[in-house]
């Protein structure tokens, strides 16, 4: 499955994103070394933390990216590196460092303290929202509910090792025979003995049911215009070569209430939230009891 999905290029930025904002220190428990760079080591256990938190599809597309991780390993490790390079020198204990570290715990310890505080306050109830409201919620929206065509497609991958043309050559020749014998024969067994990619070839060359969307460009074309049973030609990607085979189609259709009931219950929560917090930091500062002087604002504006 993963050789037929475009890889999320910006999903390895979310991943760097997020160490930086993160503690360097290391955990005092066991952990096996990823990466190091002499006194420097990334364990598996800050990996997994990372992946944990992020969403499924970025997950999924962070994994794929092999070049991308490494990439970000090495740029972890180098952060790591300056920060002991740094403390080496004393930096931390320079007055408008220190000054500048102060500064910024006052200000992360006041945003936890007030968005824990805000968030008690503004607590949703558990029976929020009931059936009722969730299926009003759905048919006031219905029309945004559309879920795409999808196909159920079942590949035979031949990897591309990257050589010169005439070895790209070699590969589309044996491409267009695996096709032929695909065609006259059993797609299934034959990807599960000549198709490189080990998790749809293991379940006979199938890929899923997804809509055009999720899969590569080259692979998407193809597969639009095959009817159910038929196989492609042999399709050229990046990574290598893609024979297709079109098991079947769902048209595009509005999605049902009980598919989209958990999105709902989460978005009117979310809304009913929002709605309780806004109440609340209102009731903080009641309409006409905020008294501003002009002229001080003015002066202030002007520097």
């Amino acid at each position: 499955m993963n050789k037929i999905l475009p890889v999320a290029r910006t999903a390895v930025g979310v991943l760097l994103a997020s160490v930086m904002g993160m503690s360097v220190a290391q955990s005092a428990a066991p952990d096996k070394v990823v990466a190091s760079a002499g006194s420097v080591t990334i364990g598996q256990n800050e990996i997994t933390r990372l992946l944990q938190g992020m969403p499924e599809a970025e997950r999924s597309a962070i994994k794929n990216n092999r070049a991308g991780v490494e990439n970000w390993l090495r740029q972890r490790v180098a952060s790591e590196s300056l920060l002991r390079e740094a403390q080496s020198k004393g930096w931390g204990e320079r007055p408008d460092v220190k000054a500048k570290v102060d500064a910024a715990v006052r200000e992360v310890t006041a945003r936890i303290v007030s968005t824990a505080y805000l968030e008690s306050v503004a607590q949703v109830p558990a029976t929020y929202p009931s059936d009722a409201e969730v299926k009003a919620a759905y048919e006031q929206g219905k029309a945004n509910f559309n879920l795409p065509a999808t196909y159920r497609v079942a590949q035979i991958y031949l990897a591309s090792n990257g050589g010169d043309a005439a070895a790209t050559s070699k590969l589309r020749d044996e491409a267009k025979k695996l096709a032929t014998q695909a065609r006259g024969g059993d797609f299934a067994a034959l990807a599960r003995s000549r198709s490189q990619d080990p998790r749809s070839a293991e379940r006979g060359g199938e890929v899923g049911m997804l809509p055009l969307e999720q899969m590569l460009p080259e692979v998407r074309e193809a597969v639009a215009k095959l009817k159910t049973g038929q196989v492609s030609e042999p399709v050229q990607s990046a990574s290598g070569f893609h024979i297709v085979k079109l098991l079947e189609t769902q048209p595009a259709r509005t999605a049902t209430l009980e598919e989209i009931k958990p999105r709902l219950q989460t978005a009117l929560r979310d809304q009913r939230q929002q709605q309780l917090v806004q109440a609340h930091m209102a009731g903080l500062v009641p309409a006409g009891s905020l008294k501003i002087d002009s002229a001080a604002l003015d002066a202030a504006l002007q520097k």
